[in-house]
């Protein structure tokens, strides 16, 4: 069965919930899932960045954790990723009303997780990984000593930026 199969099969159980009136009580498919505030959303556009996804999800609630799983080689999107929501009641509101929509031109299928682990940090990255999660990748701007305890300079060698902490001097 494929993902649109699923979404549409999804829909109409929400559907049938409402016409009986069991959406909101523990009768609800939804109640199995209470104890998870992750969802699984698949069928992502490959160049949407977790950004661009916490930007379309959020709108549900304030989302903690996202795991957008990428290619280790080539550190392209896999097209699904895991979202967590400060308030499960958030995932309700995600799977009813992203569940088959289409996104970036891509139907999307989103559901509830019940039992999720986030991934542990990888104690084998080398040095240049560890810098690139301690800063983020972004332009490095040049900060003066006065606006902030430790400014960045650029490592040439790698292209990246480093914390540099301050100089200090004798009085």
């Amino acid at each position: 069965m494929n993902s649109i199969t699923k979404a549409r099969l999804v829909n109409e159980l929400n559907e049938k919930e409402l016409q009986t009136g069991s959406a909101n009580t523990h009768k609800s498919w939804h109640h199995v899932y209470r104890e998870s505030a992750w969802i699984y959303v698949g069928g992502i556009d490959f160049e949407l960045t977790e950004g661009d996804i916490i930007c379309v999800f959020s709108q549900w609630g304030e989302i903690v954790n996202i795991n957008l799983l990428r290619d280790k080689k080539t550190g392209k999107s896999k097209g699904f990723a895991f979202i967590c929501y400060e308030d499960q009641r958030s995932t309700i509101l995600a799977v009813d009303n992203f569940n088959g929509i289409k996104l970036a031109g891509r139907a999307i299928r989103v559901d509830h997780v019940k039992d999720y682990k986030p991934p542990k940090e990888h104690e084998k990255d080398d040095d240049l990984i560890k810098t690139l999660k301690e800063l983020g990748c972004a332009p490095g701007v040049e900060l003066s000593s006065s606006s902030s305890s430790s400014s960045r300079r650029k490592d040439e060698k790698n292209s990246t930026y480093i914390k540099q902490e301050p100089k200090r001097f004798k009085k």
